[in-house]
This record gives structure tokens, sequence and C-alpha cells, in this order.
């Protein structure tokens, strides 16, 4: 059932969200079987959203091309339309865990976005493909990145938001423009009037308020591909872009979760930007891993819900799981650090306190 959109300045708190810095976390973590409604989905950006004419709005696509173009929304909604399915999750996900889980310090600037588990959303997105767009500006056989920007407002960063793509990621069958959510146009906290969707990569790349596209024959270095969102070696070292999620799974409760001692199945999302999850396995309280139940989707880009069965008896527990997808990539049991705080993708020791049975 469609839902409608609600639109809002980032400074306003919301019901049934919490703040962090310019965003708002869900308070509860999505329901795995379902899409993410648009009024509960995540949000955030690199500050206010941008007030955006839609009737006069374009993106300009310039640089490596033969033709540079300002195409407005109702060209983008003449060409032809697909739809994906797609998880979207803020890199920052799971922030606090760096602290609270690994022992890893991270800096109070970055600290001011504590994202737990609920920075991610399953959703479905229509426009026309990210390829058939480009090609109105009939791109340069030497063309090798794609490179689109945001208009974010008062922003803290030293730049207009931008990331840099390889020309087979962004001319892939599934990066699309988004111009609607889940039926519905895209609301302004969601990217209105156009966002760009990079299904499996971490959320930075899905720029939301599209202001311009740059197709260079190099890499178009920014601070956010080249300073933020990148891979960090054990010794902080930049080692370059951070681009698909790894696998990753939570549980969908409450963190910390508060439970009456009895018999449940519990369920919870899993997920990865390189390939298919296959596997989710689980314990309770360092016990034996044992297998949960998956339930498969059809689409290529949406998370695996999983389900468990557990008898909780009163006291505090602690419940693991650890998700391998189909390129045998598994979740470690040890996180390594990100001063910057991005990219959990550690087994989460999920604390539950479980009372007394009613």
């Amino acid at each position: 059932m469609s839902r409608p959109t609600t639109n809002w300045r980032y400074g306003k708190d919301r019901a049934g969200y919490r703040r962090v810095g310019s965003g708002l976390e869900p308070l509860v973590v999505p329901n795995p079987y379902e899409p993410t409604p648009n009024d509960r989905f995540f949000v955030y950006s690199a500050g206010h959203h941008a007030d955006i004419d839609a009737s006069t709005w374009s993106v300009r696509i310039h640089g490596s091309v033969h033709d540079e173009v300002d195409v407005g929304l109702d060209e983008l909604r003449r060409l032809p339309q697909h739809t994906v399915t797609a998880w979207l999750e803020c890199a920052g996900n799971g922030r606090r865990l760096f602290n609270e889980q690994a022992g890893h310090e991270i800096p109070d600037r970055f600290m001011q976005t504590p994202w737990t588990l609920s920075g991610l959303g399953l959703a479905e997105w229509s426009g026309p493909r990210l390829r058939d767009v480009l090609s109105l500006a009939r791109m340069s056989p030497d063309a090798k990145w794609i490179a689109p920007q945001g208009r974010d407002d008062d922003i803290a960063e030293p730049e207009a938001p931008q990331m840099c793509l390889p020309l087979d990621k962004a001319i892939h069958d599934d990066t699309i423009i988004a111009l609607t959510m889940n039926s519905e146009s895209l609301g302004v906290a969601h990217g209105a009037p156009a966002r760009v969707l990079v299904p499996g990569w971490v959320g930075a790349y899905s720029v939301k308020w599209l202001d311009s596209i740059d197709v260079s024959e190099t890499w178009v270095s920014t601070w956010r591909s080249s300073e933020y969102y990148v891979l960090r070696d054990a010794d902080g070292n930049n080692i370059g872009p951070a681009t698909t999620h790894p696998v990753k799974s939570n549980l969908s409760l409450d963190y910390p979760a508060t439970m009456a001692a009895g018999k449940y199945r519990l369920s919870g999302i899993a997920r990865s930007g390189e390939a298919k999850v296959v596997e989710v396995v689980w314990r309770i309280d360092d016990g034996g891993w044992q297998r949960a139940e998956l339930d498969e989707s059809e689409h290529r880009w949406a998370w695996t819900p999983f389900t468990i069965e557990v008898d909780l008896t009163a006291g505090d527990h602690v419940i693991e799981t650890r998700a391998t997808d189909a390129a045998g990539n598994t979740q470690p049991t040890v996180q390594p650090p990100h001063r910057n705080g991005v990219l959990w993708h550690a087994v989460i020791a999920h604390p539950i306190l479980v009372t007394a049975a009613a």
C-alpha cells in the first residue's frame, strides 16, 4: 500500500526518528519483509535539502561529451523508465559500534552522526537509466569516469557533494536517475526532483538533488571520494575509494533490546553489494553457530531477510549473526578501525535484556 511522502527540513525533529547530525535515523530497524515506507526511510545529506523549483530544474551534463546539455524533468520522464528494487545504506551506519563494540576512537566531528542500525532502507526506485541520459550528450569515446554532483545547501564539507563512478558501473542496467520512490514522486528529503541510484554501492554514490554530471577521461578527485568515503588499512592509510557495500547482517530489533522471557522467531536483514547472500548463521551467548532460515528475493539488489528461533530466559544475553555471500565474502568477527567511522561490517554482538515472563 502506498503511503504519502513527507518532506521536511533537516533541522526539524520528526516523530519516529532520532537526530543524527544533519540526518534522521528511524527509531525502529526496517521490517525485512516489505519496502521501507518513504516517511520511515533514513535521511542524510551534507546539509539542508536544496529548495528546487522542479518546473525550472535541469541537470547539466558536461565534460568529455560532444554536446553539453541541460536535461529537465519532463525530458527525463519521456525517456524509457526502469524500476529497481534496491536497499540503500549510509556508509556510516553502525558508526556507534566502532567505539562501543570494537573500542576504536572516532573523532568528535564524525561522531556528530552516531548511526546505530537504522541507516538503511529498501525501496522500489524508478526513472531513466543513467546511460540513456548520458547518451543525450553523446559521450566521447575516451570517457572513462562519471561524476554526479548534488546541490545540498549549507554544507559543512569543503565542496558540493560529488562522487566518481567508473563508466561500467555508471552504464549498468540498474544504475538510474530515480524520479520516484515506492511509486511516488521523490520527496524533498530523498532528493527531489531527481537523484542517482547506484545499487549495491555505499549510499554516498546515490547523489541527491542532482545538479550536474561531469563526464571525464580521468578520475575526478573530490573530498568525498578521495578523503572521506575511502578504504583504510590497519595503519589508517588510504587505500582507495569505498565502492561496493561489504557483506553485513543485523537483527531487526532495538539496540539494545528489552524482551520478556519466552520463545521467539526473530527476523533480520542480510545484504552484500558484491553478491547475493547465501548463508546466515547465528549464536547466542557464545554458543554454537546455527543456520538461520533465509527468505530469497527475486530482485538482485534487494536485501535478504532471515529468521531465527530462540528461547530466551531472564537475564542479559547477546545474539550474533554472520552472513556469507555467493562470492565467498563473510563478515569478520573483528572490525578494523576507520577514523571516519564508515563501513562497519563486523559481526554485531546485539545486547538483549530479557525480563521475567509476564
